[in-house]
C-alpha cells in the first residue's frame, strides 16, 4: 500500500510539473506581446489582404512560394487568420506560442517513449526523462526566433507533426503485441500522416523516414523490433522507400548545384557554403548548449563565408570536429549509445538546409528539430550517472533550466524593444543587410533621418552591389535635396547593372507602388521617379529572365500607370504582369481597370486568354474558375449597368 501511494504521489508530481512547465513556458512567450511583422513576412503573408471568401482564401493556400511543395498546411493556418494581417501581429504570434506548446507535449510523449526502451520494468523514470528533455527544449532561448518570427510557424507547425509523428513511431514499438491495430494505427499515422502533414508544412518534414530510421537503427532495441507482416509492410512503404527516394532525389540535384553554383542570388559557391556549414553547426552546437541572449537574432542573412580550409582558421577545426565526435561516438556507442543517436539525429535532421543546397548560410530556427536529439543525449546521460553522483547531476540540471528560463525571459520581455534590439542584432552581425534596414526603420520611428541615411549608407558601403539596400538610399532625403539627382543616378547604374539578384527589391518597388503617398521623406521620389527605378531593374538581364521578378516589376509599372492616370498603359502592365507569370488576382487587377474604362470587349478577350492559364492541378483549376465564373458574372452586370447608363445620357465612370 505504501509503495502504491508513493507511486502515486510521484505520478501526481510529474504531472504538476508538466502543467508548470507548460504554463510557464507560454508565460515566457506572452512577454514577447504583441510582437511585430519583419521583412520576410510580407512576400509571404501580404496575400491575406486579398482573402474575402472560401474561394480567395483557397487560392492563397495554393499559391505558396516559400518552397517547392508550397506549404499549404502552414498558409492555411494563416488564412484562417487573414483578418489579422497586418495590423494584429498579436493575433498571428498567439497561434505561434500555442503551437509551440503543442510541440513541447509532442516532445514530452517523444523523448519518454525513448527512454522507455531502457528503463522498461520503471514505470515513472522515463516520463521525468521525457519532462526534463521537454522543459529544455520548450525553453531554449536559441530556438525563440522560430515563434516570434511570425512566418516561422511553417517550421514550428512542420516540428509539431514531425514530433507527433515519431511520438506515434516510437510508441508503436512499445505497445504490449497482443494489441496490434493500435501498433497499426500509430505507424500508419505516425509515417504517413506525419510525413505528409509535416511537409506540407515545410519540406523539413520529409526527413520523418529519415530520423525514423535513426532512431530504428541506433536506438530502439533488437527485441522490440516489430516482426510481423503488416507491420514490416508500412515500415517499408511509409519509412524505407520515402527515405531511400528522399536519398536520390537529394543526390541527383548535387552535380546540378556544384556546376552551376548558386548563380547571382547567393553571395557564396557550393565550396563556399560547404566549407563555412560545419563551422555554423559548431556555433549552432554552442548556443544550444550554452544560450545568450545577443546570438537570439532574426537577423543573420551575410553571415561570413569561409573561403578556403584555413581561412578563417576556425573552418578546418569544424570540418574536423564532426568526424571526429562522430568517430568518439562510434566508439562508445556500447557504453553510451545515447551520445551517437543525439549526433546522427542533429546532424540528419540539419541534412536539407544546412548542406549543399543553397539556401541562406544561418538561420537559429534551423534547429528546432535538430536541437531534441541533442537535448535528449545529454538528459538521458545526466539521468545515466551513477547513484551516488545522482542529487549533485539533478541539482546541476535544475538550475541548467533555471538559466534557460533566465535568458528566455530576456529575450522574450525585450522583444518588443525595437529600437535597443536593432543596435544589438546589428552589431552581432554588422554584415546583415536584413538587420540595417531593421534598423533604419527605427531610427526614421524617432524623426532620426540623419541617423537612418547612415545606417542605410554605412551597410552600401558594405554591400555596394545590393540592389534594395541601394534603392533604400532613395526612401529618405531629407535635408539632402541637393544631393538626390546623383544619388538617385546612382541608384539606377546600381539597379541597371548589379548582378546580385534580391526578388525583395523587386517585392518593395511593387508595394510602394500600390501607396498613394509613397515616399513622404522623399517628396522629390515622385511616381516619374519610381518609373524609372523599376524600368532600370527591368534592364537588367538578371531581373528581366526571371519570371516572378519581372512579373512583380509589371505589375509595379502598371500600379504606378494608374497612379498617374495612364490607364491605357496600365492595362498593358497588368497583362504583361500575368504573361510573366500567371496570378489570377493580377488578371483581376487588370480586368477591372479594362471594365473601368469601358474596355468590355478586351475584358472577356482576356478572360479567355485567363482561362487557358489555370493551373494543372485539379483542385487549382477548380478554384481558378470558379473565381472566374464569378468575376465574369460581376463584369457581365457592370457592362448592362453601363450600358443603361450609356443610354440614358450618363457618362460611364462619372
Amino acid at each position: 500500500m505504501d509503495n502504491n501511494l508513493r507511486l502515486v504521489g510521484i505520478r501526481l508530481s510529474l504531472f504538476f510539473f508538466l502543467v508548470l512547465s507548460f504554463f510557464s513556458i507560454a508565460f515566457f512567450y506572452s512577454l514577447a506581446m504583441p510582437g511585430y511583422f519583419l521583412f520576410d513576412d510580407w512576400p509571404n503573408l501580404s496575400g491575406l489582404s486579398l482573402i474575402s471568401d472560401l474561394w480567395s482564401g483557397l487560392s492563397f493556400v495554393s499559391s505558396g512560394i516559400a518552397g517547392p511543395l508550397g506549404r499549404p498546411i502552414a498558409l492555411a493556418t494563416f488564412a484562417f487568420q487573414a483578418d489579422a494581417w497586418d495590423g494584429h501581429p498579436e493575433l498571428m504570434l498567439g497561434v505561434n506560442i500555442f503551437i509551440h506548446l503543442s510541440a513541447f507535449i509532442g516532445a514530452f510523449f517523444l523523448a519518454a517513449g525513448l527512454a522507455r526502451f531502457y528503463y522498461p520494468k520503471n514505470d515513472v523514470l522515463p516520463w521525468w526523462i521525457g519532462l526534463a528533455v521537454a522543459v529544455i527544449w520548450g525553453l531554449s532561448p536559441f530556438l525563440a526566433t522560430t515563434h516570434l518570427m511570425i512566418i516561422q510557424r511553417m517550421t514550428s507547425l512542420s516540428g509539431l507533426f514531425l514530433l507527433c509523428g515519431l511520438a506515434a513511431f516510437v510508441w508503436a514499438h512499445l505497445v504490449d503485441k497482443r494489441h496490434r491495430l493500435w501498433r497499426w494505427l500509430l505507424l500508419f499515422f505516425g509515417l504517413g500522416f506525419g510525413t505528409l502533414l509535416s511537409a506540407l508544412s515545410k519540406e523539413n518534414g520529409a526527413l520523418l523516414p529519415w530520423l525514423a530510421l535513426i532512431i530504428l537503427w541506433l536506438w530502439i532495441p533488437k527485441e522490440y523490433y516489430l516482426r510481423d507482416r503488416v507491420s514490416r509492410s508500412i515500415l517499408l512503404f511509409l519509412m524505407i522507400l520515402p527515405a531511400i527516394l528522399l536519398f536520390f532525389y537529394l543526390a541527383s540535384r548535387i552535380p546540378g548545384i556544384l556546376d552551376n553554383s548558386y548563380g547571382p542570388r547567393r553571395y557564396f559557391t557550393p565550396e563556399e557554403r560547404l566549407l563555412t556549414q560545419p563551422l555554423i553547426l559548431l556555433d549552432y552546437l554552442r548556443y544550444l548548449l550554452f544560450p545568450k541572449p545577443i546570438a537570439v537574432s532574426p537577423f543573420m542573412d551575410h553571415w561570413p563565408q569561409s573561403t578556403g580550409w584555413f581561412d578563417p582558421p576556425s573552418t578546418i577545426f569544424a570540418a574536423l570536429f564532426w568526424p571526429v565526435l562522430i568517430g568518439i561516438s562510434i566508439w562508445l556507442r556500447k557504453k553510451a549509445p545515447y551520445l551517437l543517436f543525439g549526433v546522427l539525429f542533429f546532424l540528419v535532421a540539419h541534412i536539407l538546409e544546412s548542406s549543399f543546397i543553397g539556401l541562406e548560410m544561418y538561420f537559429a530556427h534551423r534547429n528546432y528539430i535538430p536541437a531534441f536529439g541533442l537535448y535528449f543525449a545529454l538528459v538521458f546521460f545526466l539521468f545515466s550517472v551513477p547513484q551516488k553522483f545522482r542529487r549533485i547531476v539533478f541539482i546541476g540540471l535544475i538550475g541548467y533550466i533555471l538559466v534557460f528560463a533566465g535568458v528566455l525571459w530576456q529575450v522574450t520581455s525585450g522583444w518588443n524593444e525595437k529600437h535597443i534590439n536593432g543596435e544589438v542584432w546589428l552589431n552581432h552581425n554588422p554584415n546583415s543587410i536584413r538587420g540595417a534596414q531593421f534598423l533604419a526603420n527605427r531610427y526614421l520611428d524617432q524623426n532620426d533621418f540623419f541617423g537612418a541615411h547612415h545606417v542605410i549608407k554605412r551597410a552600401v558601403e558594405r554591400h555596394p552591389d545590393e540592389p534594395l539596400l541601394n534603392f533604400q538610399l532613395t526612401d529618405n532625403c531629407i535635408h539632402r535635396e541637393m544631393d538626390f539627382p546623383e544619388t538617385l543616378q546612382n541608384v539606377l547604374n546600381v539597379l541597371s547593372s548589379t548582378p546580385r539578384y534580391n526578388p525583395q527589391v523587386a517585392f518593395e518597388l511593387l508595394r510602394i507602388s500600390q501607396e498613394k503617398n509613397h515616399s513622404p521623406l522623399c517628396e522629390l521620389r515622385d511616381f516619374n521617379v519610381l518609373y524609372s527605378l523599376i524600368d532600370a531593374l527591368l534592364s537588367n538581364p538578371i531581373y528581366e529572365r526571371r519570371s516572378g521578378t519581372s512579373s512583380m516589376l509589371y505589375l509595379a509599372k502598371a500600379f504606378v500607370s494608374s497612379e498617374i492616370n495612364r490607364f491605357d498603359q496600365a492595362v498593358d502592365y497588368f497583362v504583361a504582369s500575368f504573361r510573366s507569370r500567371p496570378n489570377i488576382d493580377v488578371a483581376f487587377y487588370g480586368m477591372g481597370l479594362m471594365a473601368n474604362i469601358g474596355d468590355y470587349d478586351r475584358v472577356y478577350h482576356f478572360l479567355e486568354e485567363v482561362r487557358t492559364s489555370a493551373p494543372d492541378s485539379r483542385l487549382g483549376r477548380e478554384i481558378w474558375m470558379h473565381r472566374l465564373d464569378e468575376f465574369e458574372q460581376i463584369i457581365r452586370e457592370s457592362e448592362r449597368i453601363d450600358r443603361e447608363r450609356l443610354s440614358q445620357g450618363v457618362e460611364v465612370g462619372s
